[in-house]
């Protein structure tokens, strides 16, 4: 990044901490500013997606949707074109950037965790190729993972230039994939709360970047749309539009459906990685072609499936599956065959180590699979008008809701992108319901159980509630001191430690005023030398700038003053100066066993 643009960007925070806005809002401009990036990304994204598509197999292959309607002599392109991508988006991933390949949300949740907010630059453009490539070639693969790495990586490099802290550039990579996936998916609010909610299993969020992924968001929502012209991913005819409507009466189905999300939910997340585990284990392959190797798979399960899918199919992401399974155009022989041949293919094509996103694949399964149950509903009984459209589009939200642990942003994006809120309660019902049900699995296995558990939060909660407990909280568990007098032999010495439990002895004068403290250890250093026993006093041997805490002190504070110190003992003092007295002694263990007291009674009162 050239050095002016640094400069000017500091020059706008200092302006801004100048009228202080407060700890969140002077991010504004910054996040503005990643959503504007973002936005271009996505567009640029967007162009690289058709041409790949349109020049690599819809062109070759005279391909009008994601089947290939009917086998002929052209079907050896249907194994070549999906494995030379796989190949080439191997070759880029493994020669430049290994972290590129899979799918791209998972590498985002990680390098908030585990990376300090670091993604590389050249993540930015890499990613995008080998996603435009995985996907241009027939991969099952959607965009959400790609453009929510790049964005990650603008928000990152921004970060990187202005120098900032590991803090502030977890918050900027995740307004930068919150930036992306609202400008792509047309989901301003459901982009925003989608990566604060992702990071955790638990219904949990990043509260701390909400409101910057909230305007980064808007932000490159309003570029993409006003460049492109296209304001709903999932364009659905006014007239079905209108028929989306929610009946009381079908509940029960609901919860049907959402029974049946958890059980195809644990298939389709062990079949994921089951299938990336075999091909880690293929140690006879080089890493490099095991992507071929998918899209080989890939192909062969296109032209299975061609005989009973027709015009339908398992290539790109899945958009034209989710509109034929609300529309109603499939039966319920091809929505069986499709459910299970989209896992399959979804698989091959990531899991392998090619690069794309698993948000419209899971979608198009949870498509799928509601209009299975809606047609399986309306036949049993068909007094209800039962209509499989909404349940098609309740599956999409409820599916991948659970399979993410997303309940709050799938729920907001599935109404964004398709343009109906009529659906609002059994799309919440079955996303909290499949949530509930499937907590032992999780397509992201980046994800972390809760704040608590997140190494980005490492002592935020150690610290929240040391500091606010006293050393006079406690002080009553410690021991009494046991005071050594500075002219005392070490013969005496050592008479009174032998029935001492403590390691660590304060040292002092005539007026029980401290001035030093020695420990076990320093007795033991006193062997090495040739003493005489009733030569040696204290004050040979003790040391005399004595580390010490008093009442009021915080126990996050004197922590720190131990673990800077590399001790584990500190005398709690009255007075000052020379004329300190010891009031007693506080070990490391203590603190640690009042944390733990005061964490017990939180959580209790919770509970409460």
């Amino acid at each position: 990044m050239p050095r002016p643009l640094p400069r000017l960007l500091s020059g706008v925070e200092t302006l801004l901490r100048f009228f202080d806005l407060g700890s969140v809002s002077r991010w504004v401009f910054f996040a503005a500013l990643i959503g504007v990036a973002a936005g271009l990304a996505g567009v640029g994204f967007e162009w690289m997606l058709h041409r790949s598509k349109d020049f690599l197999l819809q062109h070759p292959l005279h391909l009008s949707g994601e089947g290939l309607g009917v086998l002929d002599h052209r079907v050896w392109l249907v194994l070549a074109i999906p494995t030379l991508g796989g190949l080439v988006c191997g070759v880029l991933t493994q020669r430049f950037a290994p972290e590129a390949e899979g799918h791209g949300t998972d590498n985002v949740v990680r390098a908030f965790h585990r990376l300090r907010g670091k993604v590389r630059g050249r993540v930015i453009f890499l990613k995008a190729l080998t996603s435009a490539i995985t996907i241009g070639t027939g991969g099952s693969a959607g965009q959400e993972g790609p453009v929510a790495q790049v964005g990650s990586g603008v928000g990152s490099s921004l970060a990187d230039a202005l120098k900032l802290s590991h803090r502030d550039r977890r918050i900027f990579l995740l307004s930068g994939a919150s930036a992306g996936i609202g400008a792509m998916f047309c989901s301003p609010l459901g982009g925003a709360l989608f990566m604060p909610e992702v990071l955790y299993r638990k219904a949990e969020f990043e509260g701390e970047a909400i409101i910057p992924c909230i305007i980064a968001s808007i932000i490159a929502y309003t570029t993409y749309t006003q460049i492109t012209g296209v304001d709903q991913s999932v364009p659905i005819d006014p007239e079905l539009l209108a028929s989306l409507t929610f009946d009381p009466r079908h509940l029960a189905i609901y919860l049907v459906l959402a029974v049946a999300c958890t059980l195809l939910g644990w298939v389709w997340v062990r079949t994921f990685y089951g299938v990336h585990g075999l091909f880690q284990r293929m140690s006879a392959v080089p890493p490099v072609l095991r992507p071929a190797l998918g899209g080989l798979l890939l192909g062969l399960t296109a032209i299975a499936i061609t005989p009973i899918a027709g015009d339908q199919g398992v290539f790109f992401g899945g958009y034209g599956l989710m509109l034929a399974a609300i529309r109603g155009s499939l039966t319920v022989q091809v929505l069986l065959v499709l459910v299970f041949a989209k896992i399959l293919a979804t698989s091959f094509s990531i899991s392998s180590g090619g690069s794309g996103g698993v948000f419209a694949p899971s979608l198009a399964i949870g498509a799928v699979l509601g209009a299975l149950v809606g047609e399986g509903a309306q036949a049993l009984f068909p007094a209800l008008g039962v209509n499989p459209a909404s349940f098609a589009l309740v599956g999409m939200g409820g599916f991948f809701a659970g399979v993410a642990k997303v309940p709050v942003a799938a729920v907001i994006m599935v109404c964004e992108m398709t343009g109906s809120y009529a659906l609002l309660a059994p799309l919440m019902l079955v996303s909290v319901l499949h949530m509930m049900l499937s907590k032992r699995w999780s397509l992201y296995e980046a994800q972390v159980s809760g704040l608590v558990q997140s190494p980005a939060h490492a002592g935020d909660f150690v610290v929240d509630v040391l500091a606010d407990m006293k050393v006079s909280d406690i002080i009553e568990g410690t021991r009494e001191p046991h005071c050594v007098h500075h002219f005392m032999t070490l013969r005496r010495v050592l008479d009174y430690v032998a029935d001492a439990k403590e390691s660590y002895f304060p040292v002092v004068d005539d007026d029980d005023h401290l001035v030093g403290i020695f420990s076990l250890t320093d007795l033991r250093r006193i062997y090495r030398e040739n003493v005489v026993e009733d030569m040696v006093i204290v004050r040979d041997f003790m040391i005399e700038g004595v580390i010490t805490a008093t009442m009021d002190d915080d126990l996050h504070v004197v922590l720190r003053r131990l673990t800077k110190h590399s001790i584990n003992t500190i005398p709690i003092v009255e007075g000052e100066g020379g004329e300190r007295r010891v009031i007693a002694l506080l070990e490391r263990n203590e603190i640690g066993r009042a944390y733990d007291r005061r964490l017990a009674e939180l959580r209790a009162d919770d509970a409460g």
